[in-house]
């Protein structure tokens, strides 16, 4: 009876599964996706928070100010939760990329041993 010693894996290729990289994906969408927009106010030099990419809360900008900002305020933070909901996207796409790839790698090495 022999003993045949595995071959060394990496410590990358040990770390990096396709369930860890899935959960770091999954993680990283879920943060664009809630984490609050902040835009400028008009008239001041600070941001103020106008909602986040799946709500949209701008009752700061709505009535008599200074002026009505409401329309420029809403331009504004529709175009940040577009490319943030882009980001969301992109991020989703590449980790289902990355998954399939691990997860093809893994089965090619368990069929040539």
């Amino acid at each position: 009876m022999e003993a045949t010693a595995e071959p060394a894996r990496s410590r990358f290729r040990t770390w990096v599964t396709p369930s860890r990289v899935a959960f770091l994906g999954t993680a990283v969408a879920v943060l664009l996706l809630t984490l609050p927009i902040h835009i400028r106010s008009p008239g001041d030099h600070e941001t103020a928070p106008c909602g986040t990419a799946l709500a949209l809360d701008l009752d700061r900008w709505v009535g008599p100010m200074d002026g009505n900002y409401w329309e420029q305020a809403y331009r504004t933070c529709n175009s940040r939760r577009i490319d943030r909901i882009g980001k969301a996207v992109g991020v989703l796409s590449l980790t289902v990329l990355a998954v399939t790839l691990l997860a093809s790698a893994r089965r090619r090495d368990d069929d040539e041993r």
